[in-house]
């Protein structure tokens, strides 16, 4: 009886360290719900449901790249919810496993970099948000369509910052940057 009730015990424990594929449906669930709540302007109830995908990317043990988009997902959520402090916590871990990926994505990590530096912004921390957006400069040729316009209005919105804060030759790097993306 020992030895059945120590095998059921030892299966439970290596069940609990694999993927589950029924969490990985609820993730993929709440995952939708988020961006169809977030679609509808619903941002309470994109909140709550990336939250629910992010648990159970946990619970079920689905890998890092998997926690990886859920957090900057719950972040962008909470930065349009002004909860800026939460949001760039949880950029900033997303990042950081974004780092440590094999192969690692230009293009993921810039993403990252770019909300960062907004979330910054929306603290009124733009120096801080600088060094984010500094290292996105390289990436920005890497992207298309609304996430190019999007990092093209970024650039502006920080020239136009620093053009107030009279430091004009970061001003001018950004207008020149923007303007650059804009052409190409």
């Amino acid at each position: 009886m020992k030895l059945a009730l120590s095998s059921v015990f030892v299966a439970m424990l290596v069940l609990a360290g694999c993927a589950n594929p029924l969490n990985r449906v609820t993730s993929d669930n709440y995952a939708r719900d988020c961006s169809t709540a977030e679609s509808r302007g619903q941002l309470k109830v994109a909140e709550e449901a990336c939250y629910r995908a992010l648990v159970n990317v946990d619970i079920g043990n689905l890998g890092q790249e998997l926690k990886s988009q859920r957090l900057y997902n719950l972040a962008r959520i909470k930065r349009q919810l002004a909860k800026f402090a939460e949001a760039e916590q949880l950029l900033k871990e997303s990042l950081l496993i974004e780092e440590k990926q094999t192969p690692v994505s230009d293009q993921r990590i810039g993403r990252r970099l770019v909300e960062l530096s907004v979330n910054l912004a929306g603290q009124n921390k733009w120096d801080e948000g600088t060094q984010y957006l500094q290292r996105v400069l390289p990436l920005a040729g890497q992207f298309s369509g609304f996430e190019r316009a999007y990092i093209v209005e970024v650039l502006s919105q920080y020239a136009q910052h620093f053009r107030t804060k009279k430091n004009s030759a970061l001003a001018e790097q950004y207008e020149a940057q923007a303007e650059k993306l804009r052409k190409s």
